[in-house]
C-alpha cells in the first residue's frame, strides 16, 4: 500500500490506511512509513486506527480493501489476504482502472447548464491555460445568478487542482528535490495570467532560490579550492585582488539572500580564473 501511494503521488488518489489489529507496535509502523519516504504530512496518505465504514458490514479479517471513486462512491471492497480467501493485491488493478475514469480536474457531480462546455473542457485538462483565462473573464462579467454559481463551482474545482499540484511539488522536496522546479514551472505555464497564478509563482521563486543556493554551495567549494591553488604563485597578488573584490560582492549578495545571483557570481569568477 505504501508503494502504491508513492507511485500515485501527484495523481487524484488518497490512501487511508487503518491499523485494525494490535496497535501497540505503532512505532514500527511509523518507522516503516518514514523509511519509505513518507512523513506525517504526506499529501496522499493518512494512517489511522480501527477504521470502519457503515456500508461494509462483516469485514472480520484484515487486510480488507475498500475502493472509492473520485465521487466518494464505494466501487469495490474485498478481503485481501489469501489465507482468508482474499484476492491479495487485486485492488491495485481496481485503483488503476478507476484513475482512468477520474477527470484531470474534478468539478463535482452535478451537471452544468449554462457553462457546460467550459466545464467539460476544463475537466478534461486539455488546453487548461486558455480555459482558465476564459474562466477569469466570465467570472468578472457574468450577470446571471445561476451562471455565477456554476462559475464559482468551476473556479473551486480548478483551485483544488492547483493546490493538489502544489502539494505534490512540496512532497518532492525531500524525495526528488531535482524535479521540484521543473514541476512548478509546468504548473506555472498552465495558470500563467490567471487568478490562480500568485501562490504558484511564489512557490516557484522559493524553490528556485533553494535550488540556486544548493548550486552555490557546490560552487563555493570549487571557488575556495582554486584560491588555495594560487597561494604562493606569481599570480597570487593579482588573484588576491580579484578574490577580495569577489568576496565583497558575495558577502553583499549573501546578506540580501540572493542565492541565484550568489551562484552566478561564483560561476563568473571561476570562468575568469580558468
Amino acid at each position: 500500500m505504501v508503494r502504491l501511494a508513492k507511485r500515485l503521488e501527484g495523481k487524484p488518489f488518497h490512501l487511508v490506511a487503518s491499523h485494525c489489529q494490535d496497535t501497540s507496535n505503532r512505532k514500527d509502523v511509523v518507522a516503516y512509513v518514514r523509511a519509505n519516504g513518507f512523513s506525517g504530512t504526506s499529501p496522499n496518505m493518512t494512517i489511522t486506527k480501527n477504521g470502519r465504514h457503515p456500508d461494509v458490514p462483516g469485514a472480520g479479517f484484515v487486510p480488507y480493501y475498500i475502493v472509492f471513486d473520485h465521487r466518494g462512491k464505494i466501487r469495490r471492497h474485498h478481503q485481501g489476504g489469501s489465507y482468508h480467501g482474499g484476492d491479495q493485491l487485486k485492488m491495485i488493478e481496481w485503483v488503476d482502472n478507476l484513475l482512468k475514469e477520474a477527470p484531470a480536474v474534478y468539478l463535482g457531480e452535478e451537471p452544468f447548464k449554462k457553462h457546460a462546455k467550459l466545464a467539460s473542457k476544463i475537466a478534461s485538462g486539455k488546453g487548461l491555460g486558455g480555459s482558465l483565462k476564459k474562466l477569469d473573464a466570465l467570472v468578472n462579467t457574468e450577470a446571471d445568478a445561476g451562471g455565477k454559481a456554476e462559475l464559482a463551482r468551476i473556479l473551486a474545482g480548478v483551485t483544488r487542482y492547483r493546490d493538489r499540484e502544489l502539494l505534490a511539488a512540496a512532497a518532492m522536496e525531500s524525495a526528488q528535490p531535482g524535479k521540484v522546479v521543473s514541476s512548478l514551472k509546468a504548473l506555472q505555464k498552465i495558470v500563467k495570467g490567471s487568478t490562480l497564478a500568485a501562490p504558484v509563482n511564489e512557490k516557484l521563486k522559493e524553490a528556485s532560490e533553494s535550488e540556486s543556493l544548493a548550486a552555490a554551495i557546490k560552487l563555493e567549494k570549487k571557488f575556495l579550492k582554486i584560491i588555495k591553488s594560487y597561494e604562493g604563485t606569481k599570480e597570487s597578488k593579482r588573484t588576491e585582488i580579484m578574490t577580495d573584490r569577489v568576496i565583497a560582492k558575495l558577502e553583499a549578495l549573501f546578506e540580501e539572500g540572493s542565492a541565484s545571483a550568489f551562484a552566478a557570481t561564483i560561476e563568473d569568477y571561476l570562468a575568469n580564473m580558468r
